[in-house]
């Protein structure tokens, strides 16, 4: 039986491990049980030869507490570290040890595996469909239909393992016809998908089918779908227009918005929220000026997210184009990325845990738990602040530096979003350029009235 400890503050204080905390404003409020554990983690750094908590790791909090198979004792010494060192990085490695031990616990004895919903399995396909992807890679290209680019080999794919997904489920077999497309079209519009999405994956299977040579009368049927839900998308711009009215048409909006976001994120008690909170920030600020596509904004930092000493810079491949990319985030937006790395530490330890991420590669984005986020994270980080993805960035841009800076502006906008088609940057502004214009000129002419003789305006 373990014997109970019994020492008091003094006790404990005139220990030399102690000197340094001798005088700190932190110990007169801290329970004397709270410092004997702290105490006794530092007297197990001391037999490790750990000169520093910093260089804790969450396995080496599971070590401290061997002799437990709960996770209590590491719940009483993460408050203990945080009433007597407050903001410090190691609060992070023993969050993350709870949880090990938590998942330990709750872990099944036979997990199951993952049950796709949706789509099957790339290895399903057919073989003809499969040896024609794997032509498509290569660059081959078959009865005159070019294949996509490679950035987008993955979407054609997985449009093509979704159809099959519906053929099945209808009892249709693996094959590509008018009966499967229907079955299809069916299953995306139950899920209400988007016009503009539907148009897309029906242009997909539309460019498959071209280069497998299918028959004319699903040619046909996909050529009508694409046709159908290409109009339906046009008139359901006006959804559009209402979510760009939210972002204030400019980056600059959204900047602000973000930075009360990541303001309000230390008001919330739960650990998980304060860090969802601190992404949101930073999914919006970062992605407002650089509205690359979903693929791209899986920053790792140490990857292709770096620190040049005074600023953070972005040097990565387009996932579509395969076109370098590279650019100087501008130093006002540091605060978002130092937040994702300090995840509540204090500030004082962001050049210690600055380099531990850029060591690590750690992703930019990650759950609470330390996992990296899911594909879509960022955009449903925009949906949820904005109401629409993070798409709507390029439209933001486009239109906001259009207006300010005509067709030299329109050049940086494309360079910010990484295109090179200015019929692609056209088609982004669109209305939406128009409609800003309008607005603009319409608070010039506010502004004029505000400083003139307001009776010029008046109808006599």
């Amino acid at each position: 039986m373990k014997k109970p400890d019994c020492r008091s503050k003094n006790d404990i204080l005139r220990h030399q491990r102690c000197d340094l905390l001798i005088g700190d404003s932190n110990l007169a409020a801290a329970t004397v049980q709270e410092l004997r554990l702290v105490d006794d983690l530092l007297a197990y750094l001391e037999t490790r030869g750990i000169s520093s908590m910093e260089a804790l790791s969450a396995q080496e909090f599971l070590n401290f507490d061997a002799r437990n198979g709960s996770e209590s004792l590491l719940r009483r010494l993460k408050q203990a570290i945080m009433a007597i060192f407050p903001g410090h990085p190691s609060v992070l490695a023993i969050e993350e040890a709870i949880r090990s031990r938590e998942s330990k616990r709750n872990k099944q004895s036979n997990p199951k595996a993952r049950r796709l919903t949706k789509s099957v399995e790339f290895n399903q396909l057919p073989l003809v469909w499969r040896e024609a992807f794997a032509d498509m890679d290569t660059g081959f290209d078959r009865n005159g239909e070019l294949p996509p680019a490679e950035g987008m080999m993955t979407t054609h794919k997985m449009k093509m393992r979704q159809l099959l997904f519906s053929a099945r489920a209808a009892g249709l077999p693996d094959a590509l016809s008018t009966a499967a497309v229907r079955a299809y079209a069916r299953d995306l519009r139950n899920r209400g998908v988007a016009p503009a999405t539907l148009r897309s994956s029906f242009a997909a299977v539309q460019k498959f089918a071209r280069y497998m040579a299918a028959e004319t009368e699903t040619l046909d049927l996909l050529a009508d779908l694409v046709r159908i839900y290409e109009a339906e998308a046009r008139k359901s711009k006006s959804k559009k227009f209402e979510h760009l009215q939210k972002t204030g048409y400019s980056p600059v909006a959204l900047i602000e918005q973000a930075r009360e976001i990541l303001q309000g994120a230390e008001k919330h008690n739960c650990p998980r929220s304060r860090h969802a909170q601190r992404n949101r920030a930073g999914a919006l600020a970062l992605f407002s000026v650089m509205p690359v596509r979903l693929a791209d904004t899986r920053f790792v930092i140490g990857e292709n997210l770096f620190w040049t000493g005074s600023q953070y810079t972005v040097d990565t491949a387009l996932s579509k184009s395969g076109y370098a990319w590279a650019t100087d985030i501008d130093p006002r937006l540091n605060i978002f990325i130092d937040a994702l790395i300090l995840r509540g530490a204090d500030p004082v330890w962001l050049d210690h845990m600055r380099e531990t991420c850029l060591a690590e590669k750690r992703s930019l984005f990650i759950k609470n738990d330390g996992t990296p986020v899911a594909y879509g994270y960022v955009s449903d980080c925009w949906r949820r602040e904005v109401g629409t993805g993070e798409h709507i960035a390029r439209t933001v841009l486009h239109t906001f530096i259009g207006i300010e800076m005509g067709q030299a502006g329109t050049d940086m906008a494309m360079a910010s979003c990484g295109q090179r088609n200015h019929a692609t940057a056209e088609a982004y502004q669109g209305e939406a350029l128009a409609m800003a214009q309008r607005m603009k000129g319409q608070a010039e002419l506010r502004e004029i009235a505000n400083k003139g003789e307001l009776e010029m305006f008046e109808f006599k």
